[in-house]
Order: structure tokens, then C-alpha cells, then sequence
């Protein structure tokens, strides 16, 4: 039961757009103790389900630029095959490493992009 609490909590933030695939292959990987390359490919297809609720939701606001999200998609779909292709063929524990990183990574980018936000602000 927890984790299907957790699983609509980690959907509900995806469909806000705000990344919640991590937060599942961090769950599956330190939680449940699925090793890392299994718990990509669960937050792929979980991904796939949460993702397409979201976009028909959208799609009927008109809030989807089709010619930019066709673009980034045909691109998406070879560099996608590549990586996974890259990632069956690697470590495990070098994977792990790089998404670590990743996240980090992320994270401080949001960080200091929210300062950088705030004292432009300030400075109007």
C-alpha cells in the first residue's frame, strides 16, 4: 500500500512537470533495493503511463506547441536508443554515479538559477 501511495504521489508531481522520475529510480534504488538499470527502465514505462495523462490534458488546454514537441521528440527518440544501448553495456555502479551526479547537477542549477531570478528581481 505504501508504495502505490507513493507511486500516485511521484505521478502527481511528474504531471506538474517537475521531474518526479527521479525521485522514482531514487525510491525503487535506496528503498525497494532494485538495482539501478531496472528501476530506469520501470520509471521509463511508468513514465510513458503518467506522461500521457498529462499531455491529453494539456493538449486539450492547446498549452503544446506541436511543431517544437515533434523536433524535440525526433531527436529524443535516437539519442534515447543510443543511451540505452550505452547504459545495457555499463557498469552498474558507474551508472548509478552518473544519474548521482545528474541529480546533482539539476539540483544546483534550479538552485542557483532561482538566486539569479531573485536579484534581477531585486534590481528592477
Amino acid at each position: 500500500m505504501l508504495d502505490f501511495l507513493i507511486f500516485f504521489a511521484i505521478a502527481a508531481i511528474s504531471g506538474m512537470g517537475l521531474g518526479g522520475g527521479g525521485l522514482l529510480v531514487i525510491y525503487l534504488t535506496l528503498v525497494v533495493g532494485t538495482p539501478q538499470i531496472i528501476a530506469q527502465g520501470a520509471n521509463l514505462a511508468f513514465f510513458i503511463i503518467a506522461a500521457s495523462f498529462s499531455t491529453l490534458y494539456n493538449a486539450i488546454k492547446k498549452q503544446i506547441k506541436w511543431k517544437i514537441t515533434l523536433t524535440m521528440s525526433a531527436s529524443g527518440i535516437i539519442l534515447a536508443y543510443l543511451g540505452t544501448l550505452t547504459a545495457g553495456n555499463m557498469d552498474s555502479s558507474i551508472l548509478t554515479k552518473i544519474f548521482g551526479a545528474m541529480l546533482i547537477l539539476g539540483g544546483l542549477t534550479s538552485l542557483l538559477s532561482t538566486f539569479s531570478k531573485k536579484n534581477q528581481n531585486q534590481n528592477i
